[in-house]
């Protein structure tokens, strides 16, 4: 599992003392707000304020204190640290760490997971293989179990037979 994830990007300047715009990439920007620290360009920056709403928000980060720096800033991604993250709940997973399971159906690795859309209903999981692209919703009955120490996810054969759309 990686250590740390992006978590947002800086979309411009907010006013005239370095607070910034931010597109967060969360589905639960609420769980952000707690945070102390990010990382830019690979170096820890205290932050100062943080707010979010729906999945815009912003953030004053230590060190950001006039529009020209943040200006500077446009357009770069935010870091957390996992560890500064909340824990989930059993079954719940980060995005990132679903990216890059091998996908087991029927005892055959069938490809690797590219990509998680998310709808309202229910994510959906983007696999590519060798010879395709396929995509299936991440619901319950067609996940047996997924294993991010181990590297996969197993799927119901059946569920996901009646489910898969192929690209």
């Amino acid at each position: 599992m990686k250590s740390e994830f992006e978590i947002a990007r800086i979309v411009k300047p907010r006013g005239l003392k370095g607070e910034m715009k931010v597109e967060f990439y969360s589905s639960d920007v609420g769980r952000l707000s707690h945070l102390k620290r990010l990382k830019l360009d690979g170096a820890e920056r205290n932050i100062e304020r943080i707010s979010a709403d729906g999945v815009y928000g912003f953030i004053k980060l230590a060190g950001v204190d006039s529009i020209e720096d943040a200006e500077l800033l446009r357009g770069k991604s935010l870091y957390a640290v996992r560890e500064d993250l909340p824990k989930l709940d059993e079954g719940r997973h980060y995005i990132v760490d679903i990216i890059g399971l091998s996908v087991i159906v029927g005892g055959e690795r069938i490809g690797v997971i590219a990509d998680v859309l998310q709808y309202g209903s229910a994510d959906v999981y983007v696999v590519k293989s060798e010879k395709a692209s396929f995509s299936f919703p991440a619901i319950e009955r067609v996940i047996e179990d997924i294993d991010v120490q181990g590297g996969a996810i197993t799927l119901n054969k059946e569920a996901f037979d009646s489910v898969v759309v192929y690209n």
